[in-house]
């Protein structure tokens, strides 16, 4: 399910060359943070402790673009979260601030030193807590040793976070995540997430195909995020608050994928919402995967999909449990 946001939560930008933010000391959590996954959460928790103790606001930075998608252009979509839905999962976990640092030439430039003596001080950054694989300034030259040996000089320490590891001792990690969905294993990605993994986006206007066989559905692109196995899933669908926080809509079937039978719109999440006529076009959605029913085919034509589309709906209902109207 979703984390509830109870905690006011600043959210800033910050580039290079930016005048320093001089919101005073702080303590911050550090690191891309991509689908904010247990270990992303035990780094940001320590932080919050020792901010906690010390009277200090407690702040996490990140990177925007994700340093992958700015060396690697041409990579497929990758992204576990979206930066709302990002930003919105680091906020449950009860931290003051959010900076965006952006990832550019400027940031790609700058040396070990100068990101320790120049860029955290601009941050209003005091002590800093990062997972040990942490690396950062030109060519990765820079570690939390690093930090600590030149930032005595202004004031800055750091504290290197063990890495999580699950009941088989294997390190959780975002790369894992990404390939526990691409397998079309959505429940083994949730237990590395503390959450279920979901489509988060703005529904789009479709050909309303779905209306004309009795599952309409609403139509999610998924653009940036991580393609999953494609197939058919059983989901939980919410919808977003003004707040921030999602309210559930209910259970229903979605498909993931290219649509072969019909026609190639990209990557698309079709979500069908079981037992409701909502209108949903326009709002955000967050469209949880819950199980992996089956993979992605082309059918001879409408009758046959709209056959398979009712089993697919009754596997479903069988699989999901009743669901309060709440996040």
């Amino acid at each position: 399910m979703f984390q509830t946001v109870s905690h006011p939560c600043e959210i800033l930008c910050w580039s290079v060359g930016d005048a320093p933010l001089a919101r005073g000391d702080m303590v911050a959590a550090i690191g891309n943070f991509d689908g904010v996954h247990l270990g992303h959460q035990k780094v940001i928790e320590t932080a919050r402790k020792a901010a906690a103790e010390q009277g200090q606001l407690i702040g996490v930075v990140t990177f925007d673009p994700h340093p992958r998608e700015f060396f690697r252009q041409d990579d497929a979509p990758f992204h576990l979260a979206d930066r709302t839905e990002k930003d919105r999962l680091i906020a449950a976990l009860g931290v003051d601030r959010i900076i965006h640092v952006t990832f550019d030439d400027n940031l790609r430039c700058t040396d070990a030193e100068n990101f320790v003596t120049q860029v955290l001080p601009a941050l209003g950054i005091r002590s800093l807590f990062a997972g040990t694989d942490f690396a950062f300034g030109r060519g990765r030259g820079g570690d939390i040793e690093t930090i600590n040996r030149i930032g005595a000089s202004v004031g800055i320490d750091a504290v290197s976070v063990p890495l999580l590891v699950d009941a088989n001792s294997a390190v959780i990690s975002s790369t894992r995540v990404r390939a526990a969905l691409q397998s079309g294993e959505p429940d083994l990605a949730a237990s590395m997430l503390g959450h279920d993994w979901a489509v988060t986006g703005i529904v789009q206007q479709g050909d309303q195909r779905g209306r004309t066989i009795g599952f309409p559905t609403a139509n999610i692109p998924l653009g940036a995020l991580l393609n999953p196995a494609f197939g058919v899933y059983a989901v939980q669908i919410f919808e977003a608050e003004a707040g921030g926080d999602f309210t559930c809509l209910g259970n229903g079937v979605a498909n993931i994928g290219i649509r072969p039978t019909v026609e190639d719109r990209g990557v698309l999440c079709e979500a069908h919402l079981f037992d409701q006529q909502l209108d949903l076009y326009g709002r955000r959605l967050a469209v949880c995967l819950r199980a992996f029913l089956r993979a992605e085919r082309k059918f001879t034509g409408i009758d046959e999909l709209t056959s398979q589309i009712a089993k697919d709906a009754r596997a479903a209902r069988a699989l999901l449990p009743p669901v309060k109207q709440t996040a």
